[in-house]
């Protein structure tokens, strides 16, 4: 016990003396210390309901002989802040996610950590932080929310966003959104929509590092509370057999999640928190490996926004491992999980109760996985789209570029009228770079649907998309303006390609003119000067490269 060393000896009695100063008793100090790191706080939906699954984790600890601690990290939540200059806080908070865990670990002497964690940005940087502390690890997402209802129509976070559009359009009217506000959650929870965090919960679970099933279960319900006990009571087995996350999280457990993540059409955010992942627990990841994986793997599901059904749905319909069981030999089933069982065992056993949702890989939804991954002259080191949420109108599209210089300008335009149908429109300087913090651009999108354009327009940016994205909306376009890409050399009036059967991207401007672009280009003066988004300007890698900062 590594906490022996912490609290233990008689050189060690004012430590002891300190932690029985907030009610811990020697019995308790006797056995494995097991910390909760938990993103508790009041005011967003995925988070509200940690504190009662904690309360249920530490009842498994301490049914199964160990000693529960917990402390409290943040969620920047993405959902509050779109189109406003706090998104550029978002994604950077992933890697401090991942550090305060590490300093919290490290600087208690911890025996094992359970990750309790609501939201795309605390998820994968909890999982960085199990990679790089090595320590036994358990992780319990928050959950979805079944879907909300008003009058008969299903409500999910898009069809909120989508209908701002709609309602300037005179579409719905205002009364209708704001009801539409009111029932969007019924209860705790991340949505019913595959978001980047949902998708998060199921790639988790996919890799092994949460209990079968879990990462589906609907917030705060009797199921969930149950798994949370159970959670505590196997991170003290996984103590004791001295499973580590090293020995889970190898290249077939990440290509085991790539393809459950790709096959259900999950966010394209999981293609920076792959390769951020991966980096961390010393695993090759890169923008042409997923785009090989994509390239194998059947599209099975298609979850809002991609389609009609929601992530409760899915767990309903027998969860990942019934998605494992339908990929087959597709899946490495000899990886272990933190379950005590392995990958394989998991499929065999799982059942699939509704193939109208979760088809087969017979008869898949569609051939390949949800996302692509482009390249051409406009994005000479990668883009990013969901396909699964294309129409077939727009995968092969030639459009006559309008630029925008930040994303609340492109919203504007679009909201008014401005973008006409035939358009391209380019946002820049959103990079994690350049925004900076790569913004997601859910407004944008939002408005481009709304406004009745998805078939009409597309939307190319250096920043990134909410999982609730969807339309012709390309993303990751790399590299990013602040770093000299060509998407910065971009004019009113170019003409951009888009294949997505080719899986290009391509700027019909010859390269003696952007020569002449380039030298007399004036980059814009940055958006953050001071506080840690100006350090983080200064030091994170391209989005091609996990967006992650030096660790």
């Amino acid at each position: 016990m590594r906490s022996k060393d912490q609290f233990q000896g008689i050189q060690r009695s004012l430590q002891r003396a300190w932690i029985k100063g907030a009610g811990f008793t020697d019995e308790e100090l006797d056995r494995p210390l097991i910390m909760i790191a938990n993103t508790y706080q009041d005011f967003s939906p995925e988070n509200a309901h940690l504190r009662t699954l904690a309360e249920a984790v530490k009842a498994g600890v301490r049914m199964n002989g160990g000693t529960p601690i917990e402390f409290n990290t943040f969620h920047v939540t993405d959902s509050e802040a779109f189109a406003a200059r706090s998104m550029r806080y978002v994604l950077p908070s992933r890697d401090i996610v991942a550090d305060s865990v590490e300093l919290m670990a490290e600087g208690h002497g911890v025996d094992a950590l359970v990750l309790l964690t609501g939201g795309d940005k605390p998820t994968p940087g909890m999982v960085m932080a199990a990679a790089r502390l090595n320590l036994p690890t358990i992780l319990l997402y928050c959950g979805p929310t079944k879907y909300g209802e008003y009058r008969g129509k299903h409500l999910f976070l898009e069809t909120v966003y989508d209908g701002v559009g709609e309602a300037v359009r005179g579409a719905i009217s205002q009364e209708t959104l704001k009801n539409w506000e009111d029932e969007l959650f019924p209860g705790p929870g991340a949505g019913d929509t595959l978001t980047s965090g949902n998708t998060a919960g199921i790639y988790t679970e996919a890799l092994g590092l949460s209990l079968p099933g879990s990462g589906t279960l609907a917030g705060g319900t009797n199921k969930q509370i149950r798994a949370a006990k159970y959670t505590g009571m196997r991170i003290v087995d996984l103590f004791r057999e001295n499973v580590r996350p090293s020995d889970i999280l190898t290249p077939a457990a990440f290509e085991n999640a790539l393809r459950v993540a790709l096959s259900v059409s999950g966010s394209t955010n999981l293609v920076l928190h792959f390769i951020a992942m991966a980096k961390e627990a010393g695993v090759e990841l890169d923008f042409g490996f997923i785009d090989k994986i994509g390239r194998e793997t059947p599209t099975l599901a298609k979850l809002a926004p991609s389609g009609p059904w929601g992530v409760t749905e899915l767990g309903e319909a027998g969860g990942v491992p019934a998605v494992l069981k339908e990929l087959g030999d597709l899946i490495h089933g000899d990886t272990i999980t933190v379950s005590g069982r392995t990958t394989g065992e998991i499929a065999a056993a799982a059942e699939n109760t509704n193939p109208e949702l979760l088809a087969t890989r017979a008869e898949p939804k569609a051939p390949e996985g949800a996302i692509y991954i482009l390249s051409g002259s406009l994005a000479p080191e990668g883009a990013v789209v969901k396909a699964s949420g294309v129409t077939p109108a727009m995968w092969e599209f030639e459009g006559t570029a309008r630029v925008f210089e930040n994303e609340e300008d492109a919203i504007t335009a679009t909201l008014a009228g401005e973008i006409e149908p035939g358009t391209a429109i380019i946002i820049r300087n959103e990079g994690p770079k350049g925004g900076p913090g790569m913004r997601e651009m859910l407004g944008a999108t939002s408005a481009v649907v709304g406004m009745g354009l998805s078939e009409t327009v597309a939307l190319i940016t250096d920043g990134r998309f909410s999982g609730a994205s969807h339309g012709p909306a390309i993303g990751y376009v790399g590299p990013e303006a602040a770093s000299g890409g060509p998407i910065g050399l971009v004019r009113d009036g170019d003409t951009i390609s888009i294949n997505l059967n080719a899986r290009r991207l391509d700027l019909a401007v010859d390269e003696a003119e952007l020569a002449r672009r380039r030298t007399s280009r004036v980059a814009p003066a940055p958006n953050v000067t001071r506080g840690y988004l100006a350090f983080y300007a200064q030091h994170v890698a391209p989005a091609n490269q996990g967006a992650v900062m030096p660790r």
